[in-house]
């Protein structure tokens, strides 16, 4: 694959460094850094240079005073700071041993005179190989050696320290070692593993343990690589360098691959970018290396021990290309001309160093990442701009910029779909309008609705954009899409509510009642049900599963919808909440707790008011009746008669509990005088049993009158009244005075409508206790002789007030004779003979004789005893006394002086009276019950009331203002001076 294939930008910034040490000015120099913030570089004559930050240069020699010896390979280790340098003799005279040694770096800064730490090591064989290829690990603890003659050698030891080491021969390669690599992982125990290239294998090696032999080594592949074009990745995978791709391996196998087709000639590593020196083919002569290796073993240059297979030789005297690859970003960072060939390359401080063949110094510093993304925006490059900031740690908010700009790039361009894509990747970071009103066009409403949900799927919608979504969907008519969007939310990230409410606008029952339904959207679905798909008989089974509390609310929303449909089932459910109400209202009012079962108040229950949903009827009354009938018949009624519910005025109530039983009582007044209505207004309840065979249906008249004189019942009896006097309900107005007990009333009604049964059975029934009522019967009778059974009555009637002296006998004949009814258009008596009451005025006279007879002779009798009293005190006042008795009342002894005589002929010793000397002992009980009598007479003469009292309860008021009379009540009565 060829290499135009990747994009190529200018990411660094290349700067010539002049006026630089002599060091960077010697031929043929080696160039080392690993880290440490140290350069290290190696000239012909074997002097290494150790160059920090700011070009200071320290110098020291690394190499003995035999000429031809020189620094052929250096390694900077920067775990311990140990700088290790291999020494060779390129003399093709000589015939030595690769020297490896050791350099502590820090002390190497400190002092001039420094002795290295020398590996000990044996050679594989007697021929004596170019050393190729070295690496150690981090700690120094192993030295993996490479020759020419393919041979590696694994010294393992505390070869830092100078001690005693062990060696052996790890591979045997039919072809030179040109790259030695060790990983070390300590994950899960410290393993070792080495990698090996030669120029025609890719080996690796596990070296943790002590085995030896060729059986550790694993064939990665069957191709290998030049000198310098392997490393180890900062994953520490194995990356290797050939001119047609840049391969990665790990310990298990080859990876992936990177295509870039050119002839490389080192390979080096900074951050994520690859650097490589490329160079075009040459006839000249092969590496140095390998050409010293093959002089010094005797190798003909053209034996394929010096070349890789498929492979051809290059000069680093040439011109060479030096490229910075991205592989993580797919393209070439940097590429440009290294004058003299590449002789060497260090990243330190964050750049990179390029050593020129002709001691130029190349600085490549890298641009920040705005001005990469800048080079990328004039290219119209998006994608990539994306992903050089991701990869660069960009925020998302940067990120999310680009792909607006991207997206607004596509737009510009009449791509709407792929536009939208990008704008996709924005939420949460541009705002939702700036893209939205982009695609308010009608044709683009397809991906303005991907968009939206999009948003959805964030968390970043709203309910305006949830409107959005779903009038999009409608206006589309995508079913599908809409169902997909309601069905498969996990989160449901959008307003519910509003959701509804667009899909129920667009007729989009189905969807609509689905949320409804999920997220308890009662009074939502029951409007859908009701007033949308009027499926009426779904909505009542929908409110039957639900609580009494959210039935009860949202019956008293749609029950007159659903009375009109469907009646009997409303009128059903409506019942039921009612008596469920009801009871947990008085369930709820008491709890027992405790062993003393103490009541305590717990508060109430919510329930359905009756009085509060009459009105749903207001169309149906033959339902209503339906409805009131149940509810009595179920909580007020039980089947013996009596009335639900009671026992809750024998315990003391709690102030809300007297609310919760006012509230009880309303209702069940309601719900009685509402049925007592209707059933005068003549509507019968379609609930209504039939009559067995035979029977009589009752009428709703018959029924309000069963209603009136139920002992259950909880009429409001002035109501009640009211609704049978002006239906002309007569039998309902006798059965409410029956009610009330007003047997007066009651009688009046009889009389008012000449139903003499009815009167008769009054009499019979109440006369005794109310015998007024004879009264008002006579003045009736003698008034109607003409109808049936009125002369037995009426003498019935004038023998009961006879009994009871409940007229006088002058009142009697008055009513007889018509004089005694004031009232206007009375009838007349004179239908009354002479005969009917003969019996009745004979016995009046008699007893009216015989009455005047006693009293006169009472009268003449009081006469007398005044005469007396009156002589007596006339003597007392006018007359002396003259005292005759000779004893004392009281010993009945003698009298002698000093003795006291009484005005009552009574005489005493005044020793026989003691301190009591002002009335008679004899005559004091007799005074005292008189002087009480008359303090008495004094005090009722001021009761005013009882005497009215007794006026009104007496037969005869005239023998109670003669007894009142007779009591002198005016003798006690005080003048006041005006």
């Amino acid at each position: 694959m060829a290499n135009f294939q990747l994009r190529q930008f200018h990411f660094f910034k290349r700067e010539t460094l002049e006026g630089l040490p002599e060091a960077f000015k010697q031929p043929e120099l080696l160039l080392a850094s690993n880290g440490g913030g140290l350069i290290f570089i190696a000239d012909a004559t074997g002097t290494i240079h150790i160059v920090n930050r700011t070009f200071v240069v320290r110098s020291f020699v690394a190499v003995g005073e035999a000429p031809g010896t020189r620094i052929t390979q250096m390694h900077h280790i920067h775990q311990t700071r140990t700088l290790l340098t291999v020494e060779e003799n390129v003399s093709s005279a000589a015939n030595s041993r690769p020297a490896v040694r050791l350099w502590p770096v820090d002390r190497l800064l400190r002092q001039t005179e420094v002795q290295p730490v020398g590996v000990k090591y044996q050679l594989p064989t007697s021929t004596p190989y170019p050393l190729t290829a070295v690496a150690a690990t981090p700690s120094i603890g192993q030295i993996a050696l490479g020759f020419a003659g393919g041979h590696i050698l694994l010294v393992r030891g505390s070869i830092l320290k100078g001690k005693s080491t062990k060696q052996r021969t790890l591979y045997v390669a039919p072809e030179p070692i040109t790259n030695l690599h060790f990983v070390t992982d300590e994950t899960g125990g410290l393993r070792t593993t080495l990698f090996a290239t030669t120029t025609a294998q890719t080996l690796v090696f596990d070296t943790s343990g002590g085995r030896s032999g060729d059986d550790s080594a694993m064939v990665l592949e069957e191709r290998g690589c030049g000198i310098g074009c392997s490393l180890i990745s900062e994953t520490d995978e194995l990356i290797v360098a050939r001119d047609e791709a840049i391969y990665f391996y790990t310990a298990d196998g080859r990876g992936p691959c990177f295509a870039f087709d050119a002839p490389k000639v080192l390979l080096r590593r900074f951050k994520h970018y690859l650097l490589l020196a490329t160079a075009a083919p040459s006839s000249m002569a092969p590496p140095q290396a390998l050409a010293d290796a093959a002089a010094a073993a005797d190798i003909d240059s053209d034996s394929p021990l010096l070349a890789p297979p498929d492979s051809r030789l290059h000069s680093f005297n040439d011109a060479t290309t030096f490229t910075i690859l991205d592989t993580r970003n797919k393209l070439v960072a940097y590429t440009g001309v290294v004058a003299g060939g590449v002789r060497g390359v260090a990243t330190e401080w964050g750049s990179v160093f390029v050593l020129g063949g002709h001691g130029s110094l190349d600085f490549f510093s890298e641009k920040d990442l705005l001005e990469k993304l800048d080079i990328l925006y004039r290219q119209n490059l998006y994608p990539l701009a994306v992903k050089l900031a991701q990869n660069g740690n960009y925020d998302p908010g940067s990120v999310a910029g680009i792909y607006r700009k991207y997206g607004d790039w596509l737009y510009g361009k009449d791509d709407f779909d792929t536009a939208m894509s990008q704008y996709m990747l924005t939420i949460g970071y541009v705002e939702p309008s700036y893209v939205i009103r982009k695609y308010l066009d009608a044709q683009r409403l397809g991906s303005l609705a991907s968009y939206l949900q999009e948003l959805h799927t964030a968390g970043m919608a709203t309910s305006d954009h949830t409107t959005l979504l779903l009038n999009c969907y409608t206006k589309l008519r995508d079913e599908d899409r809409l169902n997909q969007f309601i069905h498969t939310q996990e989160d449901y990230q959008f307003d519910v509510d509003t959701a509804i409410a667009v899909c129920r606008q667009a007729g989009f029952y189905d969807q609509a009642l689905y949320l409804a339904d999920k997220f308890a959207k009662a009074g939502i679905y029951l409007k859908l049900k009701v007033e949308d798909q009027e499926d009426i008989k779904a909505a009542l089974e929908y409110m039957r599963k639900m609580a009494d509390a959210d039935t009860s609310t949202y019956l008293a929303e749609f029950g007159r919808r659903c009375l009109a449909s469907l009646p009997r089932e409303t009128t059903e459910l409506l019942v039921d909440v009612c008596i469920k109400g009801m009871d947990a209202r008085a369930k709820a009012s008491w709890v027992k707790e405790g062993d003393g079962g103490t009541v305590l108040r717990t508060g109430s229950a919510h329930i359905l008011s009756m009085r509060r949903i009459q009105h749903l009827f207001a169309d149906q009354p033959l339902w209503l009746a339906a409805f009131l009938e149940r509810v009595i018949s179920r909580r007020w009624q039980t089947s013996s008669g009596q009335q639900a519910g009671g026992g809750s005025q024998e315990r003391g109530m709690s102030e809300d509990e007297d609310e919760d039983e006012d509230e009880e009582e309303k209702d069940r007044k309601s719900a009685w005088n509402t049925l007592l209505e209707l059933y005068l207004c003549g509507v019968e309840s379609p609930l209504n049993e039939l009559p067995q065979p035979g029977g009589k249906k009752q009428t709703p008249k018959e029924r309000a009158l069963d209603l009136l004189r139920s002992s259950n019942s909880n009429l409001d009896w002035d109501r009640a009244y009211i609704l049978c006097a002006s239906s002309g309900f007569t039998e309902g107005v006798a059965a409410l005075y029956e009610q009330k007990g007003d047997v007066g009333s009651l009688l009046d009604l009889y009389i008012e409508n000449d139903d003499v049964p009815s009167i008769r059975r009054l009499l019979g029934e109440h006369g005794e206790q109310y015998p007024d009522l004879h009264v008002k019967a006579l003045h009736y009778f003698a008034r109607n002789l003409q109808l049936a059974e009125s002369e037995q009555l009426l003498s019935e009637c004038l023998a009961t007030i006879e009994k009871y002296s409940l007229m006088s006998p002058l009142r009697v004949l008055q009513a007889l004779g018509g004089s005694d009814d004031q009232s206007p258009g009375a009838a007349s008596a004179a239908g009354v003979t002479l005969g009917m009451v003969r019996g009745y005025i004979m016995r009046q006279l008699e007893a009216t004789t015989a009455r005047i007879s006693e009293n006169e002779k009472a009268v003449a009798a009081y006469a007398d005893e005044y005469k007396q009293h009156h002589s007596k005190m006339e003597a007392l006042r006018t007359r002396p006394i003259v005292f005759q008795s000779t004893k004392c009342t009281s010993c009945m002894t003698p009298l002698d002086l000093p003795s006291i005589h009484f005005l009552c002929k009574h005489s005493y010793h005044q020793r026989c009276l003691g301190d009591v000397n002002d009335s008679c002992p004899r005559c004091l009980m007799e005074n005292q019950m008189l002087e009480d009598q008359r303090r008495h007479q004094e005090i009722n003469a001021r009761k005013h009331t009882a005497f009215f009292d007794r006026l009104h309860e007496a037969g005869d008021g005239f023998d109670v203002i003669a007894e009142w009379f007779s009591k002198n009540p005016f003798a006690f009565t005080k003048l006041v001076d005006q």
